[in-house]
């Protein structure tokens, strides 16, 4: 046997603090874990994925809610032509005062969100959030189809 014996490692204290700093981890993107058994998160979350891999669907997801936000301001612009009212409390305001101005208004909210949208596209959150825009101006706009077919009977 050696001078040092099996027992003689540990004598001393192995377990010593140490100092040391570990930065907050930054992940960009996320992670590919599933968290749930649910097959409709199982769906949803493979949509995100898509959209991340492929930004070409992405761009045309944007694309498209800009194009139904502005179909929305056609058709809104109709309703009160025909005397109807507005239901979003900011814009009542700015079509009483200026049509052109909540027309503004509402290309340039949209086009700011999808830009942010874009720049911001690694992020889960924000992917959620470009199928959320979408979702929300295609329920506005059978909400409109909605409002002409009682009108027109």
């Amino acid at each position: 046997m050696s001078e040092l014996g099996v027992g003689d490692a540990r004598r001393g204290e192995r377990r010593q603090r140490r100092a040391f700093f570990v930065w907050r981890e930054r992940r960009c993107g996320f992670d590919r874990r599933r968290q749930s058994g649910n097959p409709a998160v199982g769906a949803l979350e493979d949509s995100l994925y898509y959209l991340r891999d492929h930004s070409g669907v992405l761009l045309a997801v944007l694309a498209a809610a800009n194009l139904l936000n502005l179909a929305d301001y056609v058709l809104t612009l109709n309703v009160l032509a025909r005397g109807g009212g507005e239901a979003n409390p900011v814009l009542r305001g700015l079509f009483a005062t200026a049509p052109w101005a909540a027309g503004l208004f509402k290309l340039t909210a949209v086009g700011a969100i999808s830009l942010l949208i874009w720049q911001l596209r690694r992020y889960r959150l924000l992917l959620l959030a470009s199928l959320a825009l979408l979702g929300v101006f295609v329920a506005l706009l059978l909400y409109h189809f909605y409002g002409l077919a009682v009108v027109m009977r």
